[in-house]
């Protein structure tokens, strides 16, 4: 006989929330060892703060979203960390 219950899809996807902060996170320390006057403005923090800062966490702001995780979907929205950290690196 066929079950009726229905069966709960799986998510094979992992959780984004980390992959978003940390690049919020590594992406302000960068910036901020540039303002404290350790390092000068070069292409690999100009790099980090494009790419890892910005489109990392708009990856991670959309997953997050699809998953429909109510903690994770305010704290990454692709327009509050990578749009504030997108005009400060350049």
């Amino acid at each position: 006989m066929i079950p009726t219950t229905p069966v709960p899809a799986k998510d094979g996807i992992a959780n984004p929330a980390p992959l978003g902060l940390c690049a919020f996170g590594m992406t302000t320390v960068l910036l901020n060892l540039h303002n404290a006057g350790f390092f000068e403005l070069n292409t690999m923090i100009l790099a980090m703060g494009i790419f890892y800062g910005g489109l990392a966490q708009v990856i991670a702001g959309v997953i997050e979203s699809k998953k429909t995780t109510h903690l994770g979907s305010p704290l990454l929205p692709p327009t509050v960390f990578s749009g504030s950290l997108l005009p400060a690196s350049s």
